[in-house]
């Protein structure tokens, strides 16, 4: 049985360890802000997506989910110095892989360049961006990972100078519909949420370029769970897969699971 799965970023709080003969554990996740569909806070209460998938996780493992505030450039310091245990929507790296142990994955991104095509043109490449064309200003959140091609392109100067680190999802669209700049890098999931709740001036935009496409994983620290626990809870989440309880959650948000969602955990 799993001791402790911290599942979330609590700054100060230290694991505690629970014996085999005790009923549960306590897993703590992250959430920072709304990330619809993947985290809809709703009265101090939070949903979504990730959220049902590791609501689910820890009903598997007998453990309690609670939810801790932290931003994600602070979560990823914590998980590295083994301050807390798991991120949702982990890109691979190599340099991640020291770091985290990857179970999922649990969602497809699909990064687009975002705007009011009435207001901008949209490019036919990142190199083009890269080269002289200028939009003015694109959100990006900072700490987040666009592929190995926008970081390498993202060097050029010209490239360079119309990015806009911004530290949350929700201060990325605050500053596109207050027009103080003119694209945001967005996932089409979110895009999509914003427009089937009405969210304020969503229908005028529209992704523009796709940026990078790439499985996301639930993240888990190396330095502070052992490596029994990780096997642990990969084997749980492929039982769940292969139960069908993890296809259930996705069609509740409309979202129809393929093989590219087939657990392919990388410990």
């Amino acid at each position: 049985m799993l001791r402790k799965l911290a599942l979330s970023l609590l700054f100060g709080l230290s694991p505690l360890l629970v014996s085999a003969t005790e009923p549960g554990c306590t897993l703590r996740m992250s959430t920072e802000t709304d990330f619809p569909p993947h985290l809809i806070q709703q009265q101090q209460q939070w949903t979504g997506l990730s959220v049902e998938l590791m609501q689910r996780l820890a009903q598997e493992l007998n453990c309690q989910l609670v939810f801790i505030n932290s931003p994600w450039l602070r979560a990823l310091q914590m998980s590295a110095q083994g301050e807390l245990d798991v991120l949702s929507h982990l890109s691979v790296s190599n340099e991640r892989r020291a770091q985290f142990a990857f179970i999922g994955p649990h969602h497809i991104e699909s990064i687009y360049l975002v705007g009011d095509p009435g207001e901008i043109s949209a490019p036919a490449s990142l190199q083009q961006l890269a080269d002289g064309a200028d939009l003015g200003s694109i959100a990006t959140l900072h700490g987040a990972y666009y592929g190995e091609e926008f970081s390498r392109l993202s060097q050029y100067p010209a490239f360079a100078r119309q990015l806009v680190n911004i530290s949350s999802i929700q201060d990325k669209l605050a500053l596109l519909r207050a027009k103080r700049v003119k694209a945001i890098l967005e996932d089409i999931s979110v895009l999509h949420y914003w427009q089937q709740h009405h969210y304020p001036d969503a229908e005028r935009y529209q992704p523009l370029l796709k940026v990078h496409e790439s499985p996301v994983y639930f993240g888990f620290s190396k330095a502070s769970l052992s490596v029994n626990q990780l096997k642990q809870l990969a084997e749980a989440w492929q039982r769940l897969y292969q139960q069908g309880e993890l296809s259930a959650i996705y069609q509740k948000y409309q979202i129809v699971p393929d093989e590219q969602l087939t657990p392919a955990p990388l410990l």
